[in-house]
Order: structure tokens, then sequence, then C-alpha cells
């Protein structure tokens, strides 16, 4: 594989080269990641709407702190070879006031490749991550092949940091829900013990060798996020508008040729009455 190409686009790969959901994280851009929880996620907590200036700056402070946290855990890649996130697009119907939308949704799923199967999430609103500790999450593989951009990757990236992050029990009376968010002890970085890992150690990264040599750890960063797709053009918000416009268009063109179909159905039998 060459360093110029996505490694989602590799027509072979070993298992050391698909990287850890750490791996990815350490790739991306941080403000773009946590900008896609907040307006994913972040922003449907309960009394998000009306919480005051100061509540979301400390609940975008909590959530990066979250993501420092995955990202100095230490992670046993071994542990979760056999499991890897994909990207799953799904639409959403929403009914309000007798207005009928459509949400687009692309979000992380877990697949059991040991198995050959996904992993169906449990009844009760059960995450597809399981029960399970950051250190073995994290070590679960991540595979962004397909027709995405680089935003949807980060809608899946921002599905996959909140399913880690979101507990949700019902908030007490007077709390606003922005308390919800909340990090793992057992993978917070200040846990005694915990073990620090190089903010640019991606391990997974093939070319490494035939890489020019970097002028900088973000250099070297950057060339990495570009080899995954995460490397944030300028328009993105703009880029995702046009992706969702497309994706509509999609359907529509499914449901003309629907229509063509049944037009075609009748007239075959038309024909053979």
């Amino acid at each position: 594989m060459l360093c110029s190409d996505l490694l989602w686009d590799a027509q072979s790969v070993s298992r050391k080269q698909v990287p850890t959901l750490q791996d990815t994280f350490l790739c991306c851009d941080r403000e773009t990641l946590l900008s896609m929880v907040e307006q994913g996620y972040a922003c449907r907590l309960p009394g998000w709407g009306q919480a005051t200036p100061q509540q979301r700056r400390v609940a975008r402070k909590r959530m990066g702190r979250a993501l420092d946290a995955m990202l100095d855990c230490a992670v046993k890649r071994k542990s979760g070879k056999a499991l890897c996130v994909f990207p799953e697009e799904r639409f959403v119907v929403h009914a309000r006031r007798g207005q009928v939308s459509i949400e687009r949704l692309v979000q992380a799923r877990v697949v059991d490749l040991s198995a050959g199967a996904v992993r169906q999430e449990a009844a009760g609103g059960a995450h597809p991550f399981g029960c399970v500790p950051w250190s073995q999450a994290l070590s679960y593989r991540v595979w962004l092949e397909g027709p995405w951009d680089c935003c949807e990757r980060y809608m899946v990236l921002a599905s996959a940091f909140w399913h880690l992050t979101h507990q949700a029990p019902a908030p007490r009376q007077g709390e606003s829900g922005l308390g919800i968010l909340s990090t793992s002890s057992e993978s917070a970085s200040s846990k005694a013990g915990a073990k620090s890992l190089p903010r640019c150690d991606c391990s997974f990264a093939s070319c490494e060798e035939s890489l020019p040599s970097a002028d900088s750890v973000s250099r070297l960063a950057a060339v990495r996020a570009a080899s995954m797709g995460l490397y944030v053009p300028d328009a993105l918000e703009e880029a995702c508008q046009e992706r969702l416009i497309a994706r509509v268009d999609a359907l529509n063109q499914t449901c003309e040729g629907d229509f063509l179909n049944r037009v075609e159905r009748l007239m075959g039998r038309l024909q053979a009455a």
C-alpha cells in the first residue's frame, strides 16, 4: 500500500496493519472529533438546550478530559483483535407536530470477526461495545472502508466515543442532565499505575519505512491522519451537507426505480391478459 492511498483502500492488509480504536483517536483532529460528539450526541442530553454557557463549557471540558484519558489509557492490542468497529448507516423518521423529517445516522457498530456475525445489541438500550473497560474497548480494531468522506468517518468515531463515555441514568430532580457524561474510573489518566502512551505511536502504519522524514511530530500525525481519511478539509460542514443531499438523491433514485418497476410489471400483466 502506498502512503498516498487510504488504508481502507488496500487490496490486502495484515491484522497488525488494522488500527485499534485508540490508534484512530490518536490520528483525529481533536476539535473536529469533540465538535461531532457535541453536535451529534451531547446536544441531545436532557437540559442541554436550557444550559448556561458555563454549563456547556464544563461539559466540553469533561469530554476533552475523557478523550485525554482514552489516549493515555494502557491498551493491550491483542485483547481486541477479534472485534472490529465498522460504520453503519441508518435513516430515522421523526414525526413532531404534524411534520415528518428523516435523519441520517452514520454510527459505529461492533462485529465479532472470529464468529463472523454482527454482535447484536441487547434489549434495554445496551450499547454495542458492551460493559467492558476502556482498556479492552480501545483495543477493538477499526475498519472504515466504504463510500465515506472525512465527515462521515468522524461521525463513526464520535459514535464510538459517546458509547464509551456516556451513561444514561435518569437525572435526579433539579439536575440538567449535563452531569451524566462520565469517564470510566478504570481508564482515567489519574488512576494509579496508568501507563501513558506516546501520542503519535501509531504502530499500525505499514508504510512508515517509506515515509519522508517528518519535520515534526505534528507533520507525522498529519500524514497518518491522511492515510486514514481523517485529515480535516477546510469546508467540512459544507461537505457533510453535500453528502446528505447526495444520499437523499440516492434514496429518491431508488424510489424512482421502484416506480418504474411497478409500471413495467403492470404493462407485462396487461399484455399477458
